[in-house]
């Protein structure tokens, strides 16, 4: 009932006109300038051809680039060039999703990974009130951009979306993945006060519920950093550093004394990019890793009760990279890594959800941004 009082409402601002040009966007509710919103708004700002502004919470203060406008998020200035907006850029669901968005105004949703490797939406909440919200914001979308057919399939089915509004196009966050990255490996470097003849391994486990949401206080056995470094400078060579990275629903904490605590670098693109190996359990952010053809291992010592609670959308068997259970299998899995069999492992994932990735999605979305401003 609130949400169709506040819609009737903010139609006020069906007063002013729509600026054909005008682009807002937020990533992950106001929280974080990041992900796919990130990388559409640099890629924007340097046409000249669009008015740019980023919904932020209070508190949050990136460095924007030059002519891109703040706006706090909810606040009655971001509802009006919400409402006035030729364009309208997001990536996960809120109440900008809900917003009545008048037929000239192009709605994106760009979500926030290439595949969910986690169920999610109808598929996951069968609550009839919840699946009416869903079909609310879904109807509203013009474009949902996709890394691959499967997971348009999957997106569609989940969140109400037809799937005729998906672009198969790729992800503009990852289209660094395919580009020469020797830059943003100084950057992370730099950023970390390493030499740049270290290698990272990158620690990036998706979010538990519970009231407990910090690596250190799981009840799981805890992952151990040093044998981790100790079997992957024995099998690929140099000295590596390990880098944790909390999921933005965790609060950030060290696992120990022999680990980066590197949470609060809000590009995780970068880091997968300034990457040699990437660790992880359940999360999107292997797919993207993979696309650079490097190698990765699965850490998931809760497994069973973790698709208990999430199930999955796959067997575990067949993503892109091996599954341990524990510290010892880990470091087996490290130890006997074999190239030509993670590389094919790869190949097979991506042969089964259709991968769309080709390091040009922002051009292809920059393609149907210009016609619709030409209409």
């Amino acid at each position: 009932m609130l949400l169709h009082i506040f819609r009737f409402f903010i139609r006020i601002f069906y007063l002013f006109p729509v600026c054909k040009n005008k682009v807002v966007l937020q990533s992950f509710n106001g929280r974080l300038y990041n992900c796919n919103p990130k990388y559409i708004t640099e890629s924007l700002a340097k046409t000249e051809r669009y008015k740019l502004y980023f919904a932020l919470n209070r508190g949050v203060e990136p460095s924007l680039p030059a002519g891109v406008k703040r706006l706090t998020y909810r606040s009655v200035l971001h509802f009006y060039h919400l409402m006035t907006a030729g364009f309208v850029i997001f990536n996960s669901t809120g109440i900008t999703g809900y917003l009545p968005f008048r037929k000239s105004q192009t709605v994106i949703q760009t979500w926030h990974g290439a595949y969910s490797f986690k169920v999610i939406g109808n598929d996951f909440n069968h609550d009839e009130k919840a699946r009416k919200r869903r079909l609310l914001s879904g109807t509203q979308i013009d474009y949902f951009l996709s890394g691959s057919q499967l997971a348009s399939e999957q997106h569609s089915r989940a969140m109400c979306v037809s799937r005729d509004k998906f672009l198969e196009i790729g992800l503009p966050r990852n289209d660094i993945l395919f580009q020469d990255q020797n830059a943003i490996r100084d950057k992370v470097h730099t950023h970390f006060g390493l030499p740049d003849d270290i290698k990272f391994v990158l620690y990036a486990p998706t979010f538990r519920d519970g009231p407990v949401k910090s690596m250190s206080g799981y009840g799981l056995p805890p992952i151990d950093p040093v044998s981790v470094m100790k079997a992957l400078e024995e099998r690929f060579g140099g000295k590596f550093v390990f880098l944790y990275k909390a999921h933005h629903n965790m609060i950030p904490t060290n696992i120990g004394a022999d680990c980066i605590n590197a949470s609060d670098y809000s590009d995780i693109q970068e880091l997968l990019c300034a990457s040699a190996v990437l660790l992880t359990d359940y999360s999107s952010c292997m797919a993207d890793f993979a696309q650079q053809k490097r190698p990765g291992f699965l850490y998931a010592p809760d497994l069973e009760d973790y698709i208990s609670a999430h199930p999955v959308s796959m067997d575990p068997a067949l993503w892109p990279y091996q599954i341990a259970h524990t510290n010892e299998e880990l470091i087996r899995n490290i130890r006997s890594y074999d190239e030509q069999a993670g590389l094919e492992r790869i190949e097979g994932f991506f042969s089964r959800i259709g991968n769309c990735e080709d390091g040009h999605a922002m051009e292809k979305l920059l393609h149907h941004m210009d016609e619709k401003l030409k209409q």
